[in-house]
């Protein structure tokens, strides 16, 4: 990672008021000569005066300041309450299934986030668990900002929307997502996996799995090249997943 990459890592974090003062000092000296990483603060401003207003924190006689379970309930009732009547859709955009999905992984990831930070805060004294800390902090950061990839794509006038039962699957440019609702759980033991068969091919390919969560939604990214795939089919799977399809598919969908 260069250094740009790391001081822009690290404005999510001054963004919750979380760094050091010596390293806050360092961002904000590059906040005012930089503007992708002052355009990525304004971004987060909102999401952190949010989550300042709704954060009851609470301490732990033995480990001090520890993190809000209030913060993560009302997370969580504000993405059941967004789910609760369906959203109007925009030509070329997402249904609101899948975007409860995304808004629902960028408010868990950013609960990490704050979790990991309190974490931090609280093991200042230790330097391996810091580095540690510091590596998941960096990895939760990361997660966010692919969450916010995720939901420019699926909401993105050019994505293209192909219709499944239950769900459809989304294309953007290189990418490829499945995006899921009311989907129910795989039997114990199993998974549902994604398979995709590239143009010309005669079979498919297996590629992730994934299960949904307890309201039975679910939003994938594809890891594969999606100008490459001509059709992408779900199954249930073994956990672990399958060399080859061991069920009837619970769709196949052509792209095109």
């Amino acid at each position: 990672m260069n250094p740009h990459e790391e001081l822009l890592d690290a404005v999510a974090v001054y963004a919750l008021g979380a760094l050091p003062k010596s390293e806050a000092a360092t961002v904000r000296a590059h906040l005012r000569t930089c503007a992708q990483c002052r355009a990525e603060y304004d971004s987060l401003r909102p999401a952190v005066d949010a989550l300042a207003l709704s954060a009851e924190a609470c301490t732990d006689g033995r480990t001090g300041p520890v993190p809000s379970q209030l913060l993560k309930a009302r997370l969580l009732r504000t993405v059941r309450q967004e789910s609760s009547a369906p959203a109007p859709r925009a030509q070329g955009r997402l249904s609101w299934p899948g975007l409860v999905v995304a808004a629902a992984a960028i408010m868990l990831a950013v609960w990490t986030t704050v979790s990991n930070l309190m974490l931090r805060s609280d093991l200042s004294s230790d330097r391996d668990q810091l580095a540690q800390l510091h590596t998941q902090i960096v990895g939760a950061n990361r997660r966010v900002a692919a969450q916010k990839i995720m939901i420019a794509d699926v909401m993105n006038a050019d994505a293209k929307h192909f219709p499944v039962s239950g769900g459809e699957v989304i294309r953007r440019n290189d990418r490829l997502y499945i995006a899921m609702h009311g989907m129910p759980p795989p039997p114990k033991g199993h998974v549902y996996q994604a398979w995709t068969q590239s143009n010309g091919a005669q079979k498919m390919s297996p590629s992730i799995t994934f299960a949904p969560d307890r309201s039975g939604v679910a939003l994938v990214y594809v890891p594969v090249n999606a100008a490459t795939i001509a059709a992408v089919a779900v199954s249930v799977e073994p956990e672990g997943g399958s060399k080859a399809p061991t069920t009837k598919p619970e769709f196949v969908v052509k792209l095109s």
